[in-house]
């Protein structure tokens, strides 16, 4: 029985016994799948939000067919909380490869990066990334990475037009045909979305992610990015039934932490979320810096970024991991995915305090001291954290190993150094609940405030 089947019977007949629920969102991993129940949103703040309790079954979409891991995973809820009829059925995803993009703009560190920007922040994993005319080595890697879409950028507005439309005849050469996404120099977009819908792409268009020298528009492209990954999703191997068991968003996994992030932002200011999984490392700041290094930036910022460290992990990514650790700090064997015993407890502990550390060191930007004809200059390059005041950590590694907060509080500036790490006196909580990409999936149907009084709940706040 699936998903709608079970809220079928809860909406009434056989099983009367159902209790109405405002929604459930399952987190389908690329190992495990997470089903949470929510309550009380719907009618706040007359009510308290809350979460109702969480199922766990292995993803099944290796098995081709998404849905009896996500029922497996219900079934252990409800054997906890009883029948349950959601209003409200949601989902966010990082199976059959989570949301794979190419992207390609016209200048490595104006266009691409932005393109890039836009990708990452989408949720994305970024599998290979141009810049300039594509050639065919390009459309050999293109090929090779089988993108869920592509993101083609190039020109600022006003700007080159030729490139970006190069580059549409030569995606035209590709055997694959993945949804692209437009953001490119708007004088040539009719133009560039003909010839790409001519060789049999479907095309969705946003704004110029890179408008202007220095600026950044990447928040459209997120929006749009989202809603072709739903088109997309429906269609990936093991995931072609996700439709039956949602009427609601579905999501890329980190898309929708960054969503909650951004949202937690706005009430509890400058934060950093930092996520350790089995094979990546992800960090997401929402934060424009501090005025004193915003002046002397080198490049543009957006107000919310992610980064993905594909070699940072505890399972996964272990060996690597304990390859670039000290040797005084290594463990002695490598842990399995879920360790038990204290000795992998303590193993696991170790490798994720390390992807944690060097995880923000690798997202912050630095100071750098050029000299110059009249002296010595100071400018700061990259991303300032030096503003958040807040430090979360999420995902299985902080969350269900102990002492969280003891990683990332080694994450804070600790006097000294180039760095532009979260100050000393940042605080340091985690999401016990397991619920931010969950809660980024809820703000598009519910009222944020009633989204983040269940991320304060989870962080403790």
């Amino acid at each position: 029985m699936t998903i709608a089947s079970h809220a079928a019977r809860g909406a009434g007949g056989a099983a009367g016994a159902a209790r109405p629920i405002d929604a459930l969102v399952a987190e389908i991993g690329s190992t495990t799948t997470v089903v949470s129940a929510f309550d009380g949103l719907s009618d706040y703040p007359a009510t308290r939000p809350k979460l109702l309790g969480q199922g766990v079954a292995a993803t099944s979409v290796d098995a081709g067919d998404v849905t009896v891991g996500v029922d497996a995973a219900r079934a252990a809820l409800e054997e906890q909380v009883g029948p349950l009829a959601p209003r409200l059925t949601l989902a966010t995803s990082s199976a059959a490869g989570g949301l794979r993009m190419t992207v390609h703009g016209l200048t490595q560190r104006m266009t691409a990066m932005a393109a890039r920007e836009a990708a990452l922040g989408a949720g994305a994993v970024v599998t290979y990334q141009t810049a300039g005319l594509l050639r065919e080595r390009d459309l050999r890697q293109i090929e090779e990475a089988r993108p869920s879409l592509i993101l083609l950028a190039g020109g600022v507005e006003g700007g080159d037009c030729e490139t970006v439309l190069a580059n549409a005849r030569r995606l035209g050469e590709l055997s694959l045909r993945p949804i692209v996404v437009y953001a490119g120099n708007s004088a040539v977009c009719d133009d560039s979305r003909e010839l790409l819908e001519q060789a049999g792409f479907r095309v969705r268009l946003t704004n110029n992610v890179y408008p202007a020298v220095d600026e950044l528009d990447i928040v459209p492209a997120r929006a749009v990015i989202h809603d072709a990954f739903e088109e997309h999703i429906i269609h990936a191997p093991g995931m072609e039934r996700i439709g039956e068991i949602v009427n609601g968003r579905i999501l890329p996994t980190p898309g929708a932490v960054l969503l909650a992030a951004e949202r937690l932002a706005v009430d509890l200011g400058d934060l950093v979320v930092v996520d350790v999984g089995g094979a990546t490392t992800d960090v997401h700041s929402i934060t424009d810096g501090s005025p004193e290094y915003a002046a002397i930036q080198t490049e543009p910022q957006a107000h919310s970024r992610r980064t993905v460290e594909g070699d940072l992990g505890t399972f996964v990514s272990a060996s690597h991991v304990a390859a670039m650790m000290p040797a005084a700090e290594r463990p002695a064997e490598l842990p399995p995915a879920l360790p038990a015993t204290p000795e992998q407890i303590e193993a696991a502990y170790a490798l994720a305090a390390f992807c944690t550390v060097t995880g923000v060191q690798r997202h912050a930007g630095k100071l750098a001291h050029l000299y110059t004809p009249t002296g010595r200059q100071t400018v700061a390059r990259g991303r300032d954290l030096t503003a958040c005041r807040l430090l979360v950590g999420t995902g299985g590694a902080l969350t269900r190993l102990p002492g969280g907060e003891a990683m990332l509080a080694a994450t804070r500036a600790n006097g000294g150094g180039d760095r532009l790490l979260p100050p000393a006196e940042a605080r340091c909580v985690l999401d016990r609940d397991y619920v931010l990409a969950d809660c980024g999936a809820l703000l598009a149907h519910f009222d944020g405030a009633a989204v983040v009084a269940l991320m304060n709940a989870s962080l403790g706040i």
